[in-house]
């Protein structure tokens, strides 16, 4: 499972060009989630402990604190172009798995982090979206589990 999280200050998102989500100068973390061969169901609860024992909470100009510790909001969107591999130029998402599960560990993985406590928003999985985000820092952190 690979995973791009953006810190940022302020969000809209947009389905079928109308907002489906709005924040404004309210702290949260961005997750693209891309869902790859060899992601399952039964790994979920040890990757959901890995994320949130990330030490990528800004505190004096040092990341000194765990996402546990804080427990942002993240808003969750899948997206399989983290999944892009690239030969001789050309496009492909070999190591992509059925949709239909990927969509099925998606959903899991969302449930957990409420389970957990966290202030949760996600897409419909494999929705086509427009994004506008104001990235902070910029703070970006590229991850597989």
């Amino acid at each position: 499972m690979r995973f791009l999280i953006q810190k940022i200050k302020s969000l809209k998102i947009y389905k079928e060009e109308k907002l489906i989500l709005k924040l404004n100068d309210e702290p949260c973390y961005l997750v693209y989630v891309g869902i790859e061969r060899g992601d399952d169901n039964k790994d979920l609860q040890e990757i959901v402990k890995n994320f949130e024992d990330l030490q990528i909470i800004e505190e004096g100009g040092r990341f000194l604190k765990k996402i546990k510790e804080i427990k942002p909001k993240l808003v969750f969107v899948s997206n399989i172009t983290l999944l892009a591999n690239f030969s001789k130029g050309r496009i492909n998402f070999n190591s992509s798995i059925n949709s239909q599960l990927a969509k099925e560990i998606f959903e899991n993985l969302i449930g957990l982090f409420k389970n957990y406590g966290y202030n949760v928003f996600s897409t419909d999985f494999g929705s086509y979206l427009e994004i506008e985000s104001l990235n902070q820092g910029p703070i970006n952190f590229y991850l597989t589990f």
